[in-house]
C-alpha cells in the first residue's frame, strides 16, 4: 500500500506499525465472523493487539533474510538502498525485494490478558502477522523494531505460554510430507517429536514453507503441549479428531 501511494502520501511507516495495522484489520474480520457464527451459544471473540519481545542481539539483525513487499528493478533497488538504507536481494529471477530481519520470538507481552480473557470464556484472536516486534530496554520500556517475526513460531510460543493443549497449524496441504514434490513423497500421519527432528535434520522440509511449521510444532510440544497438528485449512474438525493431518505427539 505504501509503495502504491508513495507519490500521494510521501511517508514511511515502520514495520512494527504496519504489523499493528494488519492485526487490527484482520482481527476485526475474524472477530466479526466468529461472533456471527457463535450467535445463540453465548460465545464471544476478542482480538488482542499483540507485542512480541525479540532480542536486539539476535543474529537475524545482522543477516536479514525475510522478503517483504513488491518487486523492484535493479535500478530501483540501488536507489532504495541509497535513499532508505534498505537491503534488497534478487528473488528467483522476478526482480529485487526488500529483506528484513526475522528474529526468534521470546515473550508474548500481553500473555496475562490472553489468559484472563480465556478464563472468561472468550475466543481469543492474537499474534497476527507474527506479532509486533519489540525490544525491551533496561528501563523496561518497549520499543518497536524493523523486523517481521515468523507467524508459526509466534503462534507456538503464544500457545505454550498461555497453556494450550492442542496446537493446530492450518495450511494449503493436508499433511507434512517426506520427499515432498517428488515421485517418492509420503504423507506423515502419526509421529513423535524425535522422529520429526530426524526428518528436519535429513532436510525433508523447505525453508519458508513447511520447515518453520515443523519447528514450531516441535517447540510447542517441548514446552509442555500435548499434541501438535499440521493439516489443511478446511480440515480443522477431522484433524482435531485425529482423522487427517500430521499428528505429532511428545516422546
Amino acid at each position: 500500500q505504501q509503495e502504491l501511494t508513495k507519490n500521494q502520501f510521501p511517508r514511511q511507516v515502520t514495520l512494527d506499525v504496519c504489523v499493528a495495522d494488519s492485526q487490527g484489520r484482520i482481527g476485526y474480520i475474524m472477530q466479526n465472523a466468529f461472533d456471527s457464527i457463535c450467535q445463540g451459544i453465548s460465545q464471544r471473540s476478542c482480538s488482542i493487539i499483540t507485542q512480541v519481545v525479540v532480542d536486539p542481539r539476535d543474529s537475524a539483525f545482522q543477516n536479514p533474510s525475510k522478503p517483504i513487499g513488491v518487486f523492484y528493478s535493479a535500478a530501483e533497488a540501488e536507489h532504495l538502498t541509497k535513499e532508505r538504507g534498505w537491503l534488497l536481494k534478487e528473488d528467483a529471477g522476478r526482480g529485487f525485494r526488500r529483506v528484513v530481519p526475522s528474529p526468534i520470538p521470546l515473550e508474548i507481552v500481553e500473555k496475562q490478558i490472553f489468559i484472563a480473557l480465556m478464563d472468561l470464556g472468550f475466543i481469543i484472536i492474537g499474534a497476527g502477522g507474527g506479532g509486533i516486534p519489540v525490544i525491551r530496554k533496561k528501563s523496561g520500556e518497549l520499543h518497536g523494531v524493523e523486523a517481521v517475526i515468523d507467524k508459526d513460531k509466534t503462534s507456538a510460543l503464544l500457545a505454550a505460554q498461555v497453556g494450550i493443549d492442542y496446537f493446530v497449524i492450518l495450511t494449503e496441504v493436508d499433511h507434512a510430507y517426506l520427499d515432498f514434490n517428488t515421485s517418492n513423497q509420503k504423507p506423515i500421519t502419526k509421529t513423535s517429536v524425535s522422529k520429526m527432528e530426524n526428518y528436519l535434520r535429513e532436510g525433508h522440509f523447505l525453508e519458508g514453507s513447511m520447515k518453520p511449521k515443523v519447528e514450531s510444532a516441535i517447540s510447542f510440544l517441548k514446552n509442555g503441549g500435548k499434541r501438535a497438528i499440521i493439516a489443511h485449512l478446511y480440515d480443522l474438525l477431522p484433524a482435531i479428531e485425529g482423522k487427517t493431518g500430521t499428528q505429532i505427539l511428545p516422546d
